[in-house]
């Protein structure tokens, strides 16, 4: 009680100390006052087809910005069929309201919407012309903090080209947001028309941003409705619709000046009159119409995941049509209050037989447009890759060049059998298998917004070429020299393989053209080896330390091996659509790609002689006592027989193709 009785103490002591707060007058600078200058003309002067819509337009822009845009009725300038000195006279009576409010508010904010003619240099008014750069200087004149301008008519496109408790009380309260300047959005290109529907009964563009605002644009489900939300919801359902009238497409367009952080809010659903809840076992379109069959909003509805819509409160008829069926409920909403609409409120109707004449009838809800669920996406990169088996050979003929060059004649120096030796080294030496290029198609379908299976050919191939030579002079005891190189004028590893596999993908939208999804594939892998060395020795004579080598001057050494192994691959994707059916992407993973059992065949090419083989690649293992020391040594081979030595087979080879991969692609969806 005792708390109770402290709460509305401090509760009356706030309303005596905010008097405008009882009035429903927001007077407390931090709130921030919206102002909304609404025109529509349907008449655009003689010789024009005067529109059915655009006041209407105007009216139902007024009420989203009333019901839940932060815009006070009494701030509204609606302007139906307006003559120029009209436009004007009023433009300069806002001007004056938002000198005289920056005194009581911390932000002031004006959103514009025009409906109705215009062509390439004018708004039309009847009979009467405003330019664009007048009314473009009466909207940058006005002293608000944030200026929104929103057209909706023929070729306004070409305003954008840059040269160089109250229960509406504002709710741009976030100290993050502080963007000032201006934003012109159109719904048309410069060269484009704007385009009514007798279906919609109104204009495709303003009934797609009248969808965004009141929650469809919502996409990450934060209750607020952006600028850049709304206009790319309006965007991108102004294109669908109008891709296959007679006019042709139509592509909204937008041009932003603003400076600070954040982002402008233009509704928040929860401010509406009511709200409208469907739930997450609901999936597909969705279409809601008034009392009067006017359809107001449209949508497309992912399972999984709620969704709200802000309306004013009264009767509404819903349809929802899925893959395969349509689904009807009838709902009233009520004033300040939210309604949940699960499945089990909708019951299923039969689709109605019709061929189409045109665009009479009563208005239906329009079909659902085919989901584009196929697709083919390209790629290549770069991926690790750490053969160590493989590598193994470059990390023999070091360490046994090493033992029976430089290890020998230091012990020649010790044994007073030469006076000393120098080394000279040109292209360093062999070089490790590291890296390799994939390339690879893949074919895939969504089973649904966040689900995908695929079906991909990779191939990936890494090749790692040296050329090296090592020289060393020897000053012999009589004071002559001895020259003794080798030289490799070409020493190749190689690793590669062909993988065809199968993925699967999970993924959400993060925005209308970004997806991140993260997937998982796995397949046979078609893997494939080799080394090659094509050397040159030359020693002074068969009586020299290295008189042994002597019969091989010159050689070229080979060996290759294939075998068949298991690809998995982890990762995560992101994906920007530019066009409708075509856009990039970019994806990072870990793939475990392992043969174990590699075979094939090798030769040994000399100047008098060649000899091959076939044989299953193996670890040799070789141990060497000289005068000078023991050599140790490991190296895969496949030969087995017709070479003398005291090696063995240590254990099996592996064929290790496993490392990080980054991948680049284009796709296409069809």
């Amino acid at each position: 009680m005792k708390q109770a009785a402290a709460r509305l103490v401090a509760l009356f002591v706030l309303l005596c100390a905010c008097p405008g707060m009882g009035r429903g007058e927001p007077q407390n600078e931090l709130y921030t006052r919206r102002f909304a200058f609404i025109v529509g003309a349907n008449r655009g002067g003689a010789g024009r087809v005067t529109l059915n819509y655009a006041v209407e337009d105007a009216r139902s822009i007024k009420n989203v910005l009333e019901d839940m845009g932060g815009v006070m009725a009494g701030d509204t300038r609606f302007l139906p069929e307006p003559d120029r000195e009209t436009f004007f006279r009023e433009i300069a009576a806002l001007n004056g309201d938002i000198e005289r409010s920056r005194s009581t508010f911390r932000r002031v904010e004006v959103i514009f919407y025009y409906s109705g003619h215009s062509d390439e240099e004018n708004i039309l008014l009847g009979g009467e012309r405003i330019s664009y750069g007048e009314f473009k200087d009466a909207v940058m004149a006005l002293k608000a903090d944030v200026r929104i301008a929103i057209l909706d008519s023929c070729a306004s496109g070409a305003m954008t080209l840059p040269k160089g408790v109250i229960r509406k009380s504002p709710f741009l309260l976030d100290t993050a947001y502080d963007m000032k300047g201006y934003a012109f959005m159109t719904s048309s290109s410069a060269s484009e028309a704007a385009q009514e529907s007798s279906r919609l009964k109104r204009s495709f563009f303003t009934h797609n941003l009248i969808s965004g605002m009141r929650g469809a644009a919502d996409m990450n489900q934060d209750g607020r409705i952006t600028l850049n939300e709304a206009y790319q919801f309006a965007f991108d359902g102004t294109l669908t619709q109008t891709e296959k009238t007679l006019a042709g497409p139509q592509h909204p367009s937008y041009h932003i000046q603003m400076s600070g952080t954040g982002d402008v809010v233009i509704t928040e659903i929860w401010k509406s009159s009511a709200v409208l809840v469907f739930g997450k076992e609901i999936a597909g379109k969705i279409y809601i119409h008034n009392r009067d069959n006017v359809l107001l909003v449209e949508l497309k509805k992912t399972g999984g995941r709620e969704i709200s819509v802000g309306l004013e409160a009264g009767s509404y008829r819903i349809m929802n049509i899925d893959d395969a069926d349509v689904w009807e409920c009838r709902v009233v909403l009520e004033s300040e209050r939210s309604l949940v609409v699960e499945r089990n409120r909708f019951v299923k109707v039969d689709r109605v037989p019709t061929r189409s004449r045109g665009d009479m009838g009563p208005p239906q809800p329009p079909p659902a447009r085919p989901d584009l669920r196929w697709r083919i996406e390209i790629f290549s990169g770069v991926m690790d890759l750490n053969p160590e088996d493989l590598n193994l050979r470059a990390g023999f003929d070091r360490l046994y060049d090493t033992f029976y060059d430089d290890d020998q004649f230091n012990y020649q120096v010790r044994q007073h059998l030469i006076q000393s030796y120098t080394t000279t080294n040109a292209g360093g030496q062999a070089r490790l298998l590291k890296h390799a290029v994939p390339l690879g198609i893949r074919f895939r379908y969504d089973v649904n917004p966040w689900l995908g299976v695929s079906f991909a050919l990779n191939r990936f191939n890494g090749s790692q070429t040296s050329a090296f030579k090592t020289a060393f002079e020897i000053l012999e005891l009589d004071g002559s020299t001895s020259v003794y190189s080798k030289e490799y004028l070409r020493y190749r590893l190689q690793a590669g393989g062909y993988i065809p596999a199968l993925g699967l993908h999970l993924g959400r939208r993060l925005a209308a053209n970004l997806k991140l999804e993260a997937f998982a594939s796995a397949g046979a892998l078609f893997g494939s080896c080799s080394y090659l060395m094509d050397y040159r020795m030359q020693s002074p004579d068969t009586s020299s330390m290295r008189g042994d080598l002597a019969n091989f001057q010159s050689g070229l050494l080979e060996e290759k091996g294939k075998g068949r192994g298991v690809s998995l691959e982890i990762g995560a994707k992101i994906e920007w659509r530019v066009f409708r059916q075509a856009g990039l992407f970019a994806e990072a993973g870990y793939a475990y790609q392992t043969v174990s059992s590699v075979s094939g065949s090798g030769s040994h090419t000399v100047p008098t002689d060649r000899s091959s083989w076939e044989g299953t690649w193996g670890i040799k293992q070789d141990a060497v006592v000289k005068p000078w020391g023991i050599g140790r040594f490991l190296w895969p081979s496949n030969a087995w027989e017709g070479f003398n030595g005291t090696w063995w087979q240590a254990r099996d080879f592996v064929l290790d193709l496993s490392g990080f991969q980054l991948k680049l692609g284009l796709f296409f969806n069809f």
